[in-house]
């Protein structure tokens, strides 16, 4: 897993969320800053947990040695997968 490559996108994806906050905060009317705020940066906070442990998990499967051969779609209808995965006849 390369963890730098990985911290490297996933701070300019922050960068991009809480920018969208920054945004919501600018645009925020006076005397109003949370009730027009709060909503916008937890949603872009939550988005941001998301893709982050989603990226990690799939970096990380990405690099095991066996994910290449590992790799099959469940959605394949099983006459397509491998010859070794059918049944025997």
């Amino acid at each position: 897993m390369d963890r730098d490559v990985l911290l490297h996108r996933m701070t300019d994806r922050f960068q991009e969320l809480y920018n969208q906050g920054l945004d919501a905060l600018d645009r925020a009317p006076e005397g109003q800053w949370i009730a027009a705020t709060e909503r916008v940066f937890l949603d872009v906070f939550r988005q941001l947990m998301k893709e982050s442990y989603q990226a990690a998990m799939q970096t990380k499967v990405d690099a095991h040695p066996t994910a290449q051969s590992a790799a099959f779609s469940p959605s394949e209808p099983r006459d397509r997968r491998s010859s070794s995965s059918a049944p025997q006849e």
